[in-house]
């Protein structure tokens, strides 16, 4: 349904994209060719100025020196002084400038890498550790903001400075700058190679780096447990295992930057001896003056200064583009449930939700999970789903929040099949209340409103008034903080806050997810109490095992491999004397 999320499969032959990256990486500048314009401005006149000072020195030795003019010298030393600190003035706006554009660019592109997954499914989610998808949104991105803040506009500026030190070379004495040109065509060969190398060694690091907050992410995650365990020990081996890993693929990338760049560290020295041997015989023989060649051995520097930075730039390229990459195969994914062009908005439950013959599994050639389900549930009405872990109790309602889709049958609210509907709109008209409850850091009132400001205080006293829960929240008030997750309240608590939070929200359609399950018996009286009042104009759906808390559903419907068994009220359902009475039988004893 996916193509490609799989992205971290360690394939040792999988090679950057680099068509795809430069397509992600220029979009992003399109949008910022004003400021990115301005910083190349800045660029090019620190890199004019920076140029200038070899022939200043040239001045100095082959006229001032020589005409013992002590304005003359006098006058170099201010033009070298002043174009010095033009020089670092242009320089500091630069850098200032790139670092805004950057800054503004890598938010733009964490806010739609984030926005973009939020719209794939739960099989993405089911397939991509958290902690990976972090480091995308953090790690890669980060690596990407090198990229446009120093590494693309230096090498943009290089090469200007390169033309310009080249041209002016020419212009001095062109049969001594043509002698350098062997050094070139070396250099290129050097570049093609160490990319070839080294594209698919990047990857393997990019995806290290990224195994890495992945795996403390769900080993924190799961600390209790690792306690309980005493499984510490093991933990910090695989820690250590994933980190020498990423050690040892971080070094063999380096060795061959590193001997990228010695070997063309080493082509310098070479080209300036050149020019003291064929320089220094021209001086001889009177066709150069000496200030030209300073001048020579002074550019020299210039010449290979980008060239030592590319070598570095090189390295810098590979990991962003490894970064843009992958962030390039996550933008590419599509969500395996999609909307229609035009879809249709679900203001209200007007008349019933309707299951017909719903067949669904979860991949092509797997087992249905479902098999033929069948039932109605008319607006205002109770039903309870009971059956084995594992039965196919919560895929029904999975499918009712098109968490999935099927592939046989037809599920309507109000006639209209819900894969017509629009899924913000489908959503906000069913509450959903879990077992495992997820609670945001922020206060008590920040959860119940589910972070939204725009819901009045007056709901959420209201809900709780109705509820009959004041008392819990005397001992849990609304300003308390909340930490990660709930991590300071028991299940129990979590799942009263959660209960209250779907009253407060007020949705059309309810379902209840084993939401008493972890409730003391006294919480679980109230709660159950408060729910027969409160729902009784509301449409709900309630997954249980335990079935004290749906003897009261409108009917009651028994889900078994998949299949529905048995469809009735609590009455009529004992009455069968079939799988209801025998769970009700276990639970209550015979004589109940």
């Amino acid at each position: 349904m996916h193509h490609g999320h799989g992205d971290d499969g360690q394939d040792p032959k999988e090679k950057i994209d680099y068509k795809a990256t430069f397509r992600l990486l220029s979009g992003l500048i399109k949008t910022r060719k004003g400021p990115f314009l301005l910083a190349f401005v800045y660029m090019v006149s620190a890199t004019l100025l920076n140029l200038f000072i070899p022939m200043i020195a040239k001045f100095v030795i082959d006229t001032a020196i020589p005409g013992r003019d002590p304005k003359a010298l006098l006058l170099a030393a201010g033009v070298y002084i002043a174009a010095t600190l033009l020089f670092l003035f242009f320089n500091y706006l630069q850098v200032l400038q790139l670092a805004r554009a950057g800054q503004d660019l890598i938010v733009e592109l964490k806010q739609r890498l984030l926005a973009h997954m939020l719209t794939l499914d739960l099989e993405f989610y089911s397939s991509m550790p958290v902690g990976r998808l972090n480091a995308r949104v953090q790690s890669d991105t980060s690596t990407l903001y090198a990229l446009f803040t120093n590494t693309v506009i230096t090498i943009v500026n290089d090469l200007l400075m390169f033309g310009v030190v080249f041209c002016v070379m020419a212009f001095y004495n062109l049969e001594l700058t043509l002698m350098l040109m062997p050094v070139f065509p070396v250099l290129a060969v050097f570049g093609w190679v160490f990319v070839r190398v080294t594209s698919p060694m990047f990857i393997k690091v990019r995806k290290l780096a990224a195994e890495v907050p992945g795996f403390l992410t769900e080993q924190l995650n799961g600390i209790g447990v690792l306690q309980a365990f005493s499984r510490e020990a093991g933990t910090s081996g695989k820690m250590e295992d994933l980190n020498r890993r990423k050690f040892n693929a971080e070094v063999n990338v380096e060795i061959y930057t590193v001997l990228f760049f010695l070997s063309i560290v080493l082509l310098h020295p070479a080209a300036t001896a050149a020019v003291f041997n064929f320089g220094g015989k021209m001086v001889i023989e009177g066709k150069l003056t000496v200030g030209v060649i300073v001048l020579f051995v002074l550019y020299l520097g210039f010449l290979f200064e980008p060239i030592f930075r590319f070598s570095e730039h090189l390295s810098v390229i590979q990991r962003s583009f490894s970064s843009g990459h992958r962030i390039s195969k996550i933008l590419a994914l599509r969500p395996a449930l999609t909307e229609q062009a035009k879809p249709h908005y679900l203001t209200s439950v007007r008349d019933s939700i309707d299951f017909r013959n719903v067949w669904m599994r979860y991949s092509e050639g797997a087992g249905w999970v479902l098999k033929n389900v069948s039932f109605t549930l008319p607006r205002g009405k109770s039903l309870a789903i009971l059956g084995e872990t594992g039965g196919g109790k919560t895929t029904v309602t999975s499918l009712l929040f098109r968490f999935y889709d099927f592939q046989k049958g037809h599920i309507e609210i109000d006639g209209t099949d819900i894969r017509t509907l629009s899924l913000g709109s489908l959503r906000a008209a069913i509450g959903l209340v879990q077992q495992d409850i997820y609670l945001f850091p922020g206060t008590v009132m920040d959860n119940l409103k589910l972070m939204d400001t725009s819901i009045p205080d007056s709901r959420v006293h209201d809900a709780i008034r109705l509820m009959g829960i004041e008392a819990f929240f005397k001992k849990h008030p609304l300003g308390k903080k909340v930490q990660e997750k709930g991590a300071n309240l028991s299940i129990g608590e979590k799942q009263v806050i959660s209960l209250a939070r779907a009253m407060v929200l007020d949705q059309e359609v309810l379902v209840l997810d084993e939401a008493t399950s972890n409730m003391d018996p006294h919480t679980e009286r109230l709660i159950t109490t408060a729910i027969k009042n409160l729902l009784r104009h509301k449409t709900v759906i309630i997954i249980a095992h335990r079935l004290s808390t749906v003897r009261n559903a409108d009917r009651v419907m028994m889900i078994s491999g998949g299949e529905v068994k048995e469809l009735g009220t609590h009455d009529e359902l004992l009455a069968m004397d079939g799988l209801y009475s025998k769970y009700y039988r276990l639970q209550f004893g015979e004589g109940e």
